[in-house]
């Protein structure tokens, strides 16, 4: 039989056989590519073709090889069954919302917060206000935290040795937060962003003086639970169609994350914008994302230079592993700034870290008491009272254990109902300086004591918060600014507005000082405080009663000047501390 023979015979079974041959069927193509039949379900929005996604994602998966759910049903229930889709989270309960949404992510100008869910309110489309959160695929529905079964199936699937390097990591394991164990954890100590409520709950309820329900540790853990990170949250970078850019659109993804993603990606202050501009107030990005709003972004944002510039990771050091990233960055600024670093370097200032003279103006908290209140809608002993938002115009010098000179922001800090402390009253490390750059961080806290002068919530644990401050560089400190005062008394009066439930907005103020006996938090004081019906003065106040009582011993204050008058001379004269290699 010849080829050509061959050929025919061949085509014309093919053409016999092809009505009966059962084709696989792929019903989220069949449906979401077809605009008419989107449009009769009643979701026009959710219209995408496989090109669109593939172009868009840099990838040839398909739905299911993301989403999962069941590509062989075309009844829309059974088809969606199982998938992994968008996760808002209502405000009330912390619980996912399931119900079908009529209308896909949307965005606004507000880069702090531009994903938007809308729904109908009175025929009219509006932002969805229920919503308090926006979670991606890859976290569970009932705890918020990480799907690793789910990022296996989808993400893993194609990138086995990303996900195995991921699963290990800091920020999969949430190595640093669940850490804090409890109020009382005799190695880190109470933190501002509260304790890592799962598996210490019991040892917690046992020194909780106020009844702390199973409820009000879910919560609370979810609160923690929504920060922390899964494949998504660093590598999709959703935005809007473009007309000129294909590579734009609802499934854009990047391989290397951006300095956006890693502030939450217009999820509001989730990931690394909460403790870097909300609790340190000296933040990367600084505008929309800086509390008080409005502040002065890093010097480095206009560079264009990204967190991964400067801190080390796969990007750099593939050794590393995927999704460890090195805290410390200080090493990287000799790639830029080589000169500067090695006349620092000889200088006399050479035990001063960058950021101790580059960091100014931090705003966020300035104060924060955990006590009782309602978190998503249910009783806890533990509700944050945070908003006190102001700005420090200078951060405290302290030495860390290195012998460094680095910038902290001193705030009082309190939580009520504690039923005894294992801590001694002065200056304490959250990590040991032994450990490596990958796993300590150069926080301290400054404990000061328990009270009992309230008129409930009594044995108030107060501390004073002293986070290292990293980001927010710009033009330097003035001399003045550490060596004005004869005594290297270091002072700072700072202004707040509270904004947070529990009373009307109020303003007020408060003094930190540092000087050869301690360092102090005084004159804590406000306009009247109108409080909202259920809530407690000493809960969401605590200093109307404490008074002063934020003090440590201690020396906090900065080397003084032998030679004044030398020091007066060398100001005067224009570069005069560059060439007398007093700075760089």
């Amino acid at each position: 039989m010849s080829t050509s023979t061959i050929r025919l015979v061949f085509m014309f079974c093919i053409c016999i056989l092809a009505p009966v041959i059962a084709w696989p069927l792929d019903s989220c193509r069949e449906c979401h590519e077809d605009g008419q039949t989107m449009k009769k379900l009643g979701y026009p929005g959710f219209t995408v073709t496989q090109g669109e996604v593939e172009t868009q994602s840099g990838m040839p998966a398909t739905c299911s090889d993301c989403h999962r759910g069941n590509p062989s049903a075309r009844v829309p229930g059974e088809a969606h069954r199982g998938m992994g889709r968008l996760m808002p989270v209502a405000r009330k309960g912390f619980s996912v919302m399931t119900s079908p949404r009529s209308y896909p992510l949307e965005f606004g100008t507000n880069p702090a917060v531009h994903l938007i869910i809308s729904t109908d309110k009175e025929g009219k489309k509006v932002r969805d206000a229920s919503v308090t959160a926006i979670l991606y695929h890859d976290k569970r529905g009932d705890t918020l935290s990480q799907n690793f079964a789910m990022m296996e199936q989808t993400c893993g699937a194609c990138h086995k040795r990303e996900f195995a390097e991921f699963s290990r990591s800091t920020m999969a394991q949430n190595g640093k937060q669940s850490q804090y164990k409890g109020w009382l954890d005799e190695q880190r100590g109470p933190h501002n962003c509260g304790p890592w409520f799962e598996g210490n709950v019991t040892a917690m309820r046992g020194a909780t003086a106020q009844p702390f329900s199973d409820q009000a540790a879910t919560l609370g853990q979810k609160s923690c639970s929504v920060c922390h990170v899964g494949c998504l949250d660093c590598h999709y970078a959703p935005q809007l169609k473009s007309g000129t850019d294909p590579t734009k659109g609802m499934h854009t993804f990047v391989k290397t994350p951006s300095p956006e993603s890693c502030y939450g990606n217009g999820r509001s202050s989730v990931c690394h914008a909460g403790p870097e501009d909300r609790r340190r107030g000296a933040g990367y990005f600084g505008g929309s994302f800086s509390f008080p709003e409005g502040g002065t972004p890093d010097v480095h944002v206009a560079a264009k230079v990204g967190c991964l510039d400067c801190h080390e990771s796969t990007k750099s050091n593939p050794a590393i592993g995927h999704a460890m990233v090195r805290r410390q960055a200080q090493h990287s600024c000799a790639r830029c700034h080589g000169e500067i670093v090695r006349n620092h370097a000889a200088s006399l200032h050479k035990n001063l870290t960058c950021e101790a003279c580059h960091i100014r103006n931090v705003g966020g908290y300035q104060g924060t008491y955990w006590g009782p209140g309602k978190l998503a809608g249910a009783a806890t002993p533990y509700f944050k009272f945070k908003a006190y938002y102001g700005t420090m115009a200078e951060p405290f010098l302290i030495k860390d254990q290195k012998g460094r000179w680095i910038p902290v922001k001193p705030f009082p800090m309190a939580v009520m109902n504690q039923t005894s402390s294992p801590f001694k009253p002065g200056l304490h490390w959250r990590f040991p300086a032994d450990l490596p750059d990958l796993k300590r961080t150069d926080d301290a806290w400054a404990y000061v004591g328990l009270f009992d002068s309230l008129p409930e919530n009594n044995k108030a644990l107060l501390w004073i918060q002293l986070d290292k401050m990293s980001h927010k560089y710009g033009p330097g400190r003035g001399c003045d600014s550490c060596h004005g005062d004869p005594q290297g008394v270091q002072r700072q009066q700072v202004a707040w507005e509270y904004n947070d439930p529990g009373a009307l907005p109020f303003n007020g103020s408060h003094e930190v000082v540092a000087d050869k006996s301690g360092l102090f938090i005084r004159a804590i004081r406000s306009e009247k405080i109108e409080l909202e019906p259920g809530y407690t003065m000493s809960a969401l106040a605590p200093w109307v009663y404490l008074k002063d009582a934020w003090q440590v011993k201690g020396d906090f204050s900065l080397p003084p000047l032998r030679d004044r008058k030398g020091y007066a001379a060398l100001k005067s004269v224009p570069m005069g501390p560059g060439k007398h290699h007093i700075i760089h």
